[in-house]
């Protein structure tokens, strides 16, 4: 894009209609494409972002009075020390539905990767006649309401998806979005936690995004933290909507990480299948075991008159062996399967639903009933 606001594409990646074009080409290819954006923040020309200078954005030079000034009169900074528009005015969040329809309709698009949403600032422009400063944080969710229903109604099977990057989620925006974000997790504990919350917060059958499959193991290096998670079970068994950032083909060292081997294909192709033959995230999600109470940390998924659990070690690397609970069965004989391997465990009593288990890291069950 042009800039942070304007949301125009740069003539040197998507010169004329390159971007529909692309969008298009997606869909005939049988692919869905989401949008990635920044509401409400936009560029004045003042600071840069990642070696981005940040120039005045057409809709700033245009309405700068639709800024929200800080105490002082100047810009005030939101996320990326971007200035910000007022979503308290109505102006703001009409243009926001223009861009909105812009993207959705005009381009071509099937949702938006909403991101880096957290909070704006307090607006003291006189010019914007608020009750009070804090109309403007309080008015926050009103854009991210306005993107959500303009995108439903334009593609009712829309995905709009709302990332707070590492935070948890405001009160302001999330009834407006399809799909939750468990948000840029560090490690395979945080995946399934953020699960369970956002569920807790949604409703046991809520859409929520595990992340990027690489977020599920992150070693520390020099600069930060190596993507190099392929732990799909902590999505799965919780049940999330996986995903995966892999490049193809090989763009060189800086994706070294993520470059979609053969090798790594098949344990990628197993794995979606496995969530593509049972798609527990359209299951209901049944709150029957406690986090740092129940050992080993346990998931029951509730699909089509079956029962699924997933539990996982309290140490991911080392074997766990006792017996777990498999709760939430009614009287009667249950035929378990270790569906991961296809491999049967055998008939338990939904009376005494108890199972001796020995497993690294996870076990997946399928529960039907005799």
């Amino acid at each position: 894009f042009e800039n942070y606001g304007d949301w125009e594409p740069r003539s040197d990646t998507f010169p004329g209609g390159a971007i529909k074009k692309m969008v298009d080409d997606f869909h005939k290819q049988g692919m869905l494409a989401q949008i990635w954006w920044l509401p409400i923040g936009v560029e004045d020309g003042q600071g840069k972002y990642d070696g981005h200078a940040y120039k005045v954005a057409k809709v700033v030079a245009e309405h700068p009075d639709w800024l929200i000034l800080d105490k002082t009169g100047n810009h005030a900074r939101m996320t990326r020390r971007l200035a910000t528009l007022c979503p308290a005015l109505p102006e703001v969040q009409a243009y926001h539905k223009q861009l909105t329809e812009k993207f959705i309709r005009d381009w071509g698009f099937d949702g938006h990767k909403l991101d880096n949403i957290f909070s704006v600032p307090a607006c003291y422009n006189p010019k914007h006649h608020h009750q009070s400063a804090d109309d403007s944080i309080n008015a926050m969710g009103e854009v991210y309401k306005v993107i959500f229903e303009t995108t439903r109604a334009l593609k009712p099977e829309s995905v709009t998806q709302s990332c707070p990057c590492g935070t948890t989620p405001n009160v302001a925006w999330l009834p407006y979005m399809d799909q939750a974000v468990t948000a840029d997790p560090v490690g395979a504990v945080q995946v399934r936690r953020r699960i369970k919350m956002y569920k807790a917060l949604l409703g046991p059958q809520a859409a929520v995004y595990g992340d990027h499959v690489e977020l599920s193991e992150m070693p520390r290096t020099a600069s930060g933290y190596a993507e190099v998670g392929k732990d799909f079970a902590s999505t799965i068994g919780p049940g999330g909507v996986v995903g995966t950032k892999f490049t193809w083909p090989d763009y060189g060292p800086r994706f070294k990480n993520v470059f979609l081997t053969p090798e790594k294909e098949a344990h990628w192709k197993k794995w979606t299948g496995i969530y593509n033959a049972r798609m527990l995230s359209r299951g209901a999600f049944l709150n029957l075991y406690t986090l740092g109470y129940d050992v080993p940390e346990g998931y029951a998924i509730e699909k089509d008159g079956m029962m699924y659990y997933a539990f996982f070690s309290p140490e991911a690397e080392k074997p766990w062996k006792g017996e777990v609970e498999l709760r939430g069965l009614q009287a009667g004989k249950y035929r378990v399967l270790e569906y991961e391997n296809g491999k049967d465990l055998g008939i338990i009593e939904g009376a005494s639903p108890k199972l001796a288990a020995e497993f690294t890291h996870h076990l997946m069950l399928e529960v039907s009933q005799q």
